[in-house]
Formats: structure tokens, sequence, C-alpha cells
């Protein structure tokens, strides 16, 4: 049976479908993942997402940021989110567990998303805590300059660095989807990075496993179904929506 057929079966057949995603699915909006040979990680240092770093010298962060956030802001969700999204707006109860930083799915449409690893729309003040939206600071990153509070504090995006928990309320809600769901979607991420990666496991022992992308992971032998197709294009097949206007 063609994958693409497989698979609309299987979301026809599921009450609770939940995805857990990677960068993997936002490459095709034109965010380049981390730790491809055209990846972040190729021509940046991993320390620009070290909070210990990030402490000491901001600007090696802002720095990066200074290329990296018009890109979160100018991309546009592509047919894999949609694809999603689509599936929610039919009726179906669908869940994303996400890994990326961008906010595509919910541009896309989707209303329950949660961010293992935070976002780039909010940050804080390190010293007194007070909340900002990234986008008033659009200017000074540009400039490749450190955002400010008014206290004089350090402005940090809500984003998990290295060295931090992750939100606990956003752990708590992926693992209660994983587990509530019969249709198990791992899509873009090739499960390196923990505790995320371990997120499949709390799945049911009925539940539908489905890997798509072009990486390999620990848990293709245990999937119902594996594709290594461009995942925008399989999703997009599977769902009928197609990437015109995406931005990509």
């Amino acid at each position: 049976m063609e994958a693409a057929q497989s698979l609309s079966e299987m979301i026809e057949g599921a009450r609770v479908i939940t995805a857990l995603t990677g960068a993997g699915i936002s490459t095709g909006s034109g965010i380049p993942d981390f730790r491809s040979p055209g990846g972040i990680y190729a021509t940046n240092d991993m320390d620009i997402f070290d909070i210990e770093v990030f402490r000491r010298r901001p600007e090696v962060f802002y720095e990066f940021a200074r290329w990296f956030a018009p890109l979160l802001r100018e991309a546009r969700p592509n047919a894999a989110h949609r694809a999603l999204a689509e599936w929610e707006a039919a009726g179906r109860e669908v869940h994303i567990a996400t890994q990326n930083i961008d906010d595509l799915h919910e541009r896309a449409g989707s209303g329950r998303v949660y961010h293992l690893h935070g976002d780039f729309r909010m940050g804080h003040c390190m010293e007194c805590g007070r909340e900002y939206g990234m986008e008033d600071f659009t200017g000074v990153i540009k400039r490749g300059e450190v955002p400010r509070c008014e206290c004089g504090g350090v402005v940090k995006p809500d984003i998990v660095f290295f060295g931090e928990r992750l939100p606990e309320d956003a752990w708590r809600a992926s693992v209660a989807a994983v587990q509530a769901a019969d249709l198990l979607l791992v899509i873009g991420t090739t499960l390196l990075i923990y505790p995320a990666a371990a997120l499949p496991e709390y799945r049911r022992d009925d539940a539908r496993l489905v890997m798509i992308g072009e990486g390999r992971t620990h848990l293709d032998n245990e999937a119902d179904l594996v594709v290594r197709e461009k995942i925008e294009d399989f999703l997009g097949r599977v769902a009928g929506v197609n990437d015109a206007g995406s931005g990509a």
C-alpha cells in the first residue's frame, strides 16, 4: 500500500492524533535545522544556546539572533504545518508537542501546541522578571545589540537553553497527549535530544507509530510506517494541501 494512503487510513481511524515535531518540519519554510551539514551548528558554535555563556556574554547569542530572528519572523507555514491544522479543523483531536522555537504551527491554525523548548515570541528580564514581546526588540536585535529591560537587565527570549529545564506545563501536556493518542506521528526529528526524545516511550501499547523524516531514529524498527520523503510534500499529499504561498 502506498505510504500516503496508509497514513490517510490511520488518520481516518484515529480518535486522538499526537504529533512530535522537530526541526525537519520547518526546514521547508526556510528555517535551518541544527545538525545537518548546512544546519545552524555547521557555521555557529553550540555555545550560542548555552545558558552559562548567555549569562556571562549575552552578545554571543544576540549576534546569532541578528540573522536568525528575521528568519523566524519572515517564515511561513508549509504544507506539513497546514496538514496538521487541517486535520484539527476537520474536527479531529490533534495535539502537537514541538521541539521548535518558531510559531509556525500556530500560524497554520493549530490550537493545541506545546513548546517543549519554548519559543521566541516572548522574553523576560533576567534581573526583575518583567515580560516582553520579543517583537519589541526587533530593531535592537537587527543592530546586533543586546535587548535590555527598563531596569537595565538583559532580556532573554523564552527558549530553553542547554542547562535549563523544559517548561513544566508543556512537558506535562505533551506526556498526556502522547498517552492519549491512538496515532503518534514523529515528524522531522531524529530523537537525539532528551528529554523530548523520550516522549514516544509514553505511548500506549496499541497506539500506531509513524516516523516521517529524512533522518533515521532508534524507533524506526518499532514503527507501523516509516516515510523517508520530503516532509511537506508527503503530508501535503496526505491532507490534500499544497505549498502555494508558503514562503518556503
